[in-house]
């Protein structure tokens, strides 16, 4: 009977996520946007200057607040929004009721006052990928996941193009869907066959209506608790990919992941999974197996990858099963998957081999910003690793990194820096040695020293990067000059 109860709670659990979150419980019904609404937008990044230009298109008053980027709003900037009325945050905060509806940044959290007044007085709140999914004609495939949401939604565009199709990605990655909806952005054809859009917990937790034909998940761990303040929030948010999806749409899930069964009841869309080889039941989608390098699909076809770069380590391998997955649900053939990987490199500052100096490798992956995925980077290499990890921590225990640590076994120093190399020293002290560095030069400099020739060199920060640069690009470019400096 535990069972049977657990099951019901599961079901309830993603029935209340279709009905809506109780953030918008006093807007009863979903504003549509029409000609002649008045609409703040709160947030100026790309995402909300790409919902302002939408909705000045659509016929909508919109507004714009932020509360620092309006000192920094040029006549250019403001032109290619369609130059909506600007606001002053306080201005705005007095005057929230008189909106139709509230579009807000993904970087704006939703405890802001302004955000929390528009819900006090019934305003809805939506996401800029909410507005522009409302407005899109052209079928929207969604990936999201804690790990490896940029790399599948690059390779699955790139099999779809090999297929034929015309293709806009974007989301969380590149173009705001917005600029997809309004026809412009970077990417020239403005007729699409699908949308692919990577969405974060940020998009999703102001989601009502989203609505993708096919949907994944790619893996769940906790991440952006700073901003949740409980994993389970997190889970919640990334779950509303699924909330709207019917019979004639598709979800994906990684059968590898401990939690998927719990919830694959209540999503209701047809189901198919992807998963290493290990855990493969018969008919469950994608088989991965990076010992043999293969890719199989559920009617047998394998494809046999190429000894090249890319994939590299066990998650490459699953976000191509999952992009290869995705795929052949809406009628994408493995040719094209082949055709599209045999070209795939991967994604900037993923596990990348730099440079090999004084026969020390150095590997860039400045895009783990999370525990998990600094744990996937360090299982990637099996030899003596001296690893860099610090920044600003994003709330998650690294008791969990201080144990894959440990498991390892060949990690010589952990040299730790930035606001979190404290916290990370406390942590790992007792599986590792440790150092501490106040930046990425001090650390990479105590990495030089302690390495040796065989050693591999790793930076996978499992924390943010804004207490010393714009982001993980940054942080990826800086590492790399540091190791040219030293080949140089």
């Amino acid at each position: 009977m535990a069972g049977a109860t657990d099951h019901r709670t599961v079901l309830d659990h993603l029935d209340h996520l279709r009905a809506g979150h109780a953030r918008n419980a006093q807007a009863e019904v979903a504003v549509q946007v029409v000609a002649g609404q008045r609409v703040l937008v709160v947030g100026l990044g790309a995402s909300g200057r790409a919902a302002a230009a939408l909705l000045g298109r659509l016929g909508a008053l919109p507004a714009v607040t932020d509360d620092h980027l309006l000192a920094d709003l040029d006549a250019d900037t403001a032109g290619a929004m369609g130059r909506p009325e600007v606001v002053a945050p306080s201005d705005a905060l007095a005057a929230v009721a008189e909106f139709d509806l509230v579009v807000c940044s993904p970087g704006i959290p939703r405890a802001h006052a302004l955000l929390a007044a528009a819900v006090g007085c019934g305003v809805e709140v939506i996401s800029e990928l909410e507005l522009a999914a409302r407005h899109a004609s052209t079928p929207l495939i969604a990936v999201t996941g804690t790990n490896g949401k940029s790399t599948t939604v690059t390779l699955l565009a790139a099999i779809l193009r090999a297929a034929g199709r015309r293709v806009f990605v974007g989301g969380n990655l590149g173009d705001p869907l917005s600029n997809a909806v309004a026809g412009k952005g970077s990417q020239d054809d403005d007729r699409w066959d699908c949308c692919v859009v990577e969405t974060s917990s940020f998009q999703l937790e102001w989601v009502d209506e989203f609505h993708p034909r096919a949907a994944a998940i790619l893996n769940l761990s906790p991440d952006h608790l700073d901003r949740h303040g409980t994993f389970e929030a997190y889970r919640d948010a990334k779950l509303r990919i699924f909330a709207r999806m019917g019979p004639d749409d598709h979800a994906v899930l990684n059968r590898d992941e401990s939690w998927w069964r719990k919830y694959a009841a209540g999503i209701g869309a047809p189901l198919s999974t992807f998963g290493s080889s290990a855990s493969a039941p018969a008919g469950q989608g994608a088989v991965y197996d990076p010992a043999a390098r293969q890719l199989r699909a559920t009617d047998g076809r394998v494809v046999t990858l190429g000894r090249g770069a890319w994939p590299r380590a066990p998650y490459d391998f699953a976000n191509l099963a999952a992009a290869a997955e995705l795929a052949r649900r809406i009628g994408v053939g493995w040719d094209a998957v082949e055709e599209a990987v045999a070209s795939f490199s991967g994604l900037e500052h993923r596990l990348r081999l730099v440079a090999t100096v004084d026969g020390v490798e150095f590997w860039n992956d400045s895009k783990a910003t999370n525990i998990g995925a600094t744990i996937a980077s360090l299982e990637a290499l099996s030899g003596a690793v001296v690893l860099l990890v610090g920044g600003v921590a994003k709330g998650a225990s690294f008791e969990a990194l201080a144990r894959a640590v440990g498991d390892h076994g060949r990690v010589k120093l952990v040299a730790a820096f930035g606001e979190a190399a404290g916290g990370i020293s406390e942590a790992l002290g007792s599986v590792a040695a440790v150092e501490t560095a106040s930046g990425l030069d001090g650390a990479f400099a105590l990495a030089v020293e302690r390495a040796r020739p065989g050693d591999a060199v790793l930076l996978a920060p499992a924390c943010a990067s804004f207490d010393e640069f714009s982001g993980y690009a940054e942080r990826g470019r800086a590492f790399e000059a540091l190791v040219a400096a030293r080949s140089g």
